[in-house]
């Protein structure tokens, strides 16, 4: 590990739109609350050097492991939500090239092909029938029965990507595009008909993919990067093995990652995806328990000298404002021998930067810098 000093970060850094000019892999597939790519660069590239390896135990949309590869950093990565998973697999691992990425495209659309009239809708839950016509419905089913099956992540998240919107580019009837519902009222059937056509996949999938290609970054294969489903609280990482944490653990009781991503993770076969949002932390003592595990676990792996930085917000309960911060700090201080708290950065979210806007929740969050 290339030891850095402690520096003062600007949050000012990340304020801007980053849209335009991160790579486009980052684009793949909607995921709420995900951390921007400016300021996942930024911590990476402050506390870390090229050649480290990095941790994300809450790795989400895989924002944090895609610059890490990108800027020539090691990645162990985990989450307990199959949807993150399969986005940071994606990332982690695409055709290395766009040609190759289409003729896959081309191969298992044959495939659906022949495995689409077999695909019966009568056991099909009706909530997710009432979001497609029926002939793209069983196209759907077919064509991730067999992306699934060949362990293709990164087509599979593509078609996760295009999978509800009310543009005609998307798969479904008119509907949100981060949380899935229908938007029947701002569009009606018969005021839209063409909005409720059917919609063929392939060609929708290929432009996604053309669009995912846009800004393809330049990644070295040889940089070591892995992606598990497992809970940050059993990391099981080997013994000063790692040489920094950066991550965001879920925000208490702020955001429902499973429930606003229910229509992708019933594609992936999670029929009940209320058990994944029950396992985020819902008040402080279980935000505290968690951290103390992830925490202990953190200590184990990281190098001495190494930093654990965590980007958690602020949560307003009952009008009150919780300190999650503080909450950290109190886990690492009384609970863990042999981390401190090296800097906390306080960063105020602009309104436009919010999952849900003019909520009452997570208006600031704070950056907590904890040295082994």
């Amino acid at each position: 590990m290339t030891s850095k000093t402690s520096q003062k970060i600007d949050p000012h850094l990340w304020r801007e739109s980053c849209l335009s000019s991160e790579s486009s892999l980052h684009q793949i597939a909607p995921y709420i609350g995900k951390m921007k790519s400016t300021m996942a660069r930024t911590l990476i590239e402050t506390y870390s050097s090229p050649g480290d390896m990095v941790c994300d135990p809450f790795v989400g949309s895989g924002v944090v492991a895609l610059e890490s590869i990108i800027t020539g950093r090691g990645i162990i990565a985990n989450d307990i939500n199959p949807y993150a998973v399969i986005l940071t697999k994606a990332k982690l691992t695409p055709p290395p090239t766009i040609k190759e990425a289409l003729q896959r495209t081309a191969f298992y659309s044959n495939s659906m092909k022949l495995l689409t009239e077999k695909m019966a809708l009568d056991k099909i839950p009706e909530w997710v029938k009432t979001f497609f016509h029926p002939q793209t419905l069983q196209e759907l089913l077919a064509l991730t029965k067999i992306l699934r099956q060949n362990r293709e992540n990164f087509l599979l998240a593509c078609l996760l990507g295009i999978l509800h919107h009310q543009r005609p580019g998307f798969l479904s009837y008119p509907a949100s595009h981060l949380v899935p519902y229908l938007r029947t009222r701002k569009f009606p059937r018969e005021k839209f008909p063409q909005l409720y056509e059917y919609r063929p996949i392939v060609p929708r999938l290929q432009k996604k993919i053309m669009r995912v290609y846009r800004r393809f970054p330049n990644i070295d294969p040889e940089v070591p990067r892995m992606c598990r489903l497992a809970d940050a609280a059993n990391l099981n990482l080997p013994k000063e093995s790692i040489d920094v944490v950066i991550t965001s653990p879920p925000y208490m009781n702020a955001l429902d990652y499973a429930r606003d991503n229910r229509l992708r993770l019933w594609f992936l076969g999670v029929s009940e995806y209320q058990r994944y949002d029950k396992k985020v932390p819902n008040n402080c003592k279980k935000f505290f328990d968690l951290m103390e595990r992830c925490l202990g676990n953190i200590q184990y792996g990281l190098r001495n000298g190494g930093r654990c930085v965590l980007v958690v917000g602020e949560v307003k309960r009952t009008r009150k404002s919780i300190n999650t911060a503080q909450l950290i700090i109190d886990v690492a201080l009384k609970k863990i021998d042999g981390l401190k708290c090296e800097d906390i950065i306080e960063d105020t979210i602009p309104d436009i930067r919010r999952a849900r806007r003019n909520g009452a929740c997570t208006k600031r969050d704070w950056i907590v810098v904890l040295r082994k």
